[in-house]
This record gives C-alpha cells, sequence and structure tokens, in this order.
C-alpha cells in the first residue's frame, strides 16, 4: 500500500472518530506526537521523514519477504558455518 492509501486510511479513521468535519490543520505538538489528535502537520511531518513508512501514523513498516532467505545464505558461506569462534586457546 502506497503513502496516498495510507494517508486517506488515517483521514478516514480519524473522520470516524469524531472529526467529521475533517482533520485540523494543526493542533498541539505534544498531543499530535502521542497520537492523541490528528492533523495535517503530523501528516506532513511523515511524508518528510520518510514517505514509505508513515510509521508516525501508526503504520507499520513492511518487512521484506525475503530478508530471512538472504540471512540464511550468508551465514552458510561463513567460514565457521555459524558456530562459535574460539577466542582464546
Amino acid at each position: 500500500m502506497g503513502a496516498k492509501e495510507n494517508i486517506i486510511k488515517y483521514i478516514n479513521k480519524w473522520e470516524k472518530q469524531g472529526y467529521e468535519e475533517g482533520i485540523p490543520d494543526e493542533a498541539p505538538s505534544e498531543l499530535e506526537r502521542r497520537g492523541l489528535v490528528p492533523s495535517y502537520r503530523i501528516v506532513c511531518i511523515a511524508l518528510m521523514r520518510n514517505p514509505n513508512n508513515l510509521e508516525i501514523l501508526g503504520f507499520k513498516r513492511k518487512k521484506s519477504r525475503y530478508y530471512q532467505e538472504i540471512k540464511r545464505i550468508e551465514i552458510n558461506k561463513r567460514k565457521f558455518k555459524g558456530k562459535q569462534i574460539k577466542l582464546f586457546q
């Protein structure tokens, strides 16, 4: 899901929770950071920080499907095959 769809979900969620006339342009920054009130300012901050994640708005990062497989290949290619190296002999 892209940033545009996530922002639309964010706005719709808050409109259902009592902001029928739309979310405000800004609100007290402490409340925004805690996720207690919505605002377009926090949406802009989320877009500037990382338009792919939007973690500030409550969306989670998407995990790569291939990370575990790449990590497994990397470990298998190691000289010691994941065994502990003896530091003191």
